[in-house]
């Protein structure tokens, strides 16, 4: 079986531990990155906003061109598109045109509550009828597709890069510059932003390592040098690595009850103090493989009971990292789940008697 795997192939992004993990499964697994077909790298940051909001113009043209030419070279059984926020409409109907079988998968929600995100997810909402598996790590979104005939709406969960994310300890000029109490990595939102501010008031010594909008905020001076720039690739692990508790305050715009930081932070060994939600619960037992908050006098509360019991705090940690391990949370674990079901469904759809599926290998 032959699969085409178009998404941000980049080493250091959840996409490609994906990628790497399909390959583990099914060595004939070839790449279309979409970093190098979208190149917008090399375009000014506001025509890179213009074609992203519109959803139309060259870049997205060309690269939705290159899809097609390279499934008509390659021939592929199965496409598997990772946060096709891109791909139009004509062009999955002309890859189910070839016989293609059509797989999504997207970890971001399909109506986020931000206009200017929801506004780049209008057309990934108007193509989801054109796969012929949707995977969503979006309870809420699940429920929404799973209603109509097409497509198969599965859930699927968020998971961490074992290989990356893993708890060797920071060496001794590393472990000196990572080393915090308290450390939030992630975007802005005005509800993280509270339970930052709830720590600074509490007294509590919190670091964030945020973009832009962090800078922007009203609350600027408040943070002061507690605000530092966003962080990539393995400076990302080592802040994880190097702190006492990782904070994990999930996505009101996105309506999530997990974040790719819930399995991260553990599989790093290190302490996990998250927002209480169904899904943490179910991964974790409260107090015995990580801790939760439901408001932000619970946030101060345990954070500083953890941070004054070193003991207590590093048994929870180690306890997290062998849940995330035994309850296959890393991707690799993940997609060897989810690629029997793209298997089953695949076969499925080739054994039915449907014109549309049949292909001719002559």
């Amino acid at each position: 079986m032959k699969i085409l795997y178009a998404g941000t192939l980049d080493p250091s992004g959840t996409c490609f531990s994906r990628f790497r993990a399909i390959r583990e499964l099914d060595p004939d697994l070839h790449g279309f990155d979409t970093d190098q077909e979208l190149n917008w790298s090399t375009t000014s940051r506001l025509h890179r906003a213009i074609e992203t909001h519109v959803l139309r113009g060259p870049r997205l043209r060309q690269a939705n061109e290159s899809l097609i030419a390279r499934c008509r070279e390659l021939r592929p059984d199965i496409v598997w598109v990772d946060a096709g926020e891109w791909v139009r409409p004509e062009t999955l109907r002309a890859l189910s045109e070839q016989g293609i079988f059509l797989v999504h998968h997207v970890t971001d929600a399909l109506d986020a509550r931000d206009w200017r995100v929801d506004m780049k997810r209008r057309l990934l909402r108007d193509t989801a009828s054109c796969y012929d598996i949707f995977f969503t790590t979006n309870m809420d979104d699940q429920k929404k597709l799973a209603g109509s005939p097409r497509p198969v709406a599965l859930l699927t969960d968020l998971g961490y890069d074992h290989r990356r994310f893993e708890p060797s300890p920071l060496s001794g000029d590393l472990a000196a510059e990572w080393d915090n109490e308290l450390v939030f990595i992630g975007h802005y939102e005005a509800n993280t932003e509270a339970g930052i501010l709830a720590l600074i008031d509490a007294g509590l010594p919190v670091r964030v390592y945020g973009h832009a909008p962090w800078f922007a905020s009203k609350n600027r001076s408040k943070l002061g040098d507690r605000l530092r720039p966003q962080l990539g690739n393995e400076d990302y692990i080592r802040a994880l690595k190097g702190a006492r508790i990782g904070l994990c305050i999930v996505s009101v715009l996105n309506y999530n009850q997990t974040a790719a930081r819930s399995f991260e932070i553990p599989g790093c060994g290190t302490f996990l103090l998250a927002i209480r939600t169904p899904q943490h619960l179910d991964c974790y037992e409260e107090g015995k493989e990580a801790e939760f908050f439901g408001d932000h006098e619970e946030l101060v509360r345990k954070a500083r009971y953890y941070l004054e019991h070193p003991e207590e705090r590093e048994a929870i940690a180690r306890r997290g990292l062998e849940r995330c391990v035994e309850s296959g949370y890393s991707w690799d674990a993940l997609m060897a789940r989810d690629w029997v079901k793209v298997k089953e469904l695949f076969e499925k759809a080739r054994g039915a008697e449907d014109p549309r599926r049949s292909r001719s290998h002559e």
